[in-house]
């Protein structure tokens, strides 16, 4: 599922143990954006943090690994704890890159049941009134 606000994209797996969308991921990853662009006010742009949080309204009773940064947030759920997030950020990139990427089967014992990806919108430049006139 994908759906877009002003400002970013989410790009979700359907879980797969419900086989539905999960709004909880939904409703946690909103909750990281409005953190980082709260965050985004008092530091610098490369400040970034990860971290874990049980998704108490899943049905499923899952936990959320995620790693946010300015422009870039992942939610992993239903992963293992020794998983580390370099691995699932590889498993992330093979699934919602752009590009073809080659990874090893077995890279993760136990894939996540569900992920997310939110991307930041590049803001569109305001025309100048000289740029505007050359129109």
């Amino acid at each position: 599922m994908i759906w877009k606000t002003r400002t970013h994209q989410f790009t979700a797996t359907v879980c797969q143990r419900t086989g539905e969308n999960c709004p909880a991921l939904a409703q946690m990853a909103r909750a990281v954006v409005q953190a980082m662009d709260t965050a985004a006010l008092a530091t610098t742009p490369e400040f970034e943090f990860d971290g874990s949080s049980d998704l108490t309204h899943c049905a499923e009773g899952c936990t959320a690994r995620f790693r946010a940064q300015k422009d870039l947030i992942r939610v992993f759920c239903g992963t293992s704890d020794d998983a580390s997030l370099e691995s699932l950020d590889d498993y992330a990139d093979m699934l919602f890159g752009p590009d073809m990427v080659m990874r090893p089967a077995g890279m993760l014992a136990a894939p996540p049941c569900a992920m997310l990806e939110v991307t930041a919108i590049p803001s569109k430049p305001v025309a100048q009134t000289e740029q505007q006139l050359a129109l």
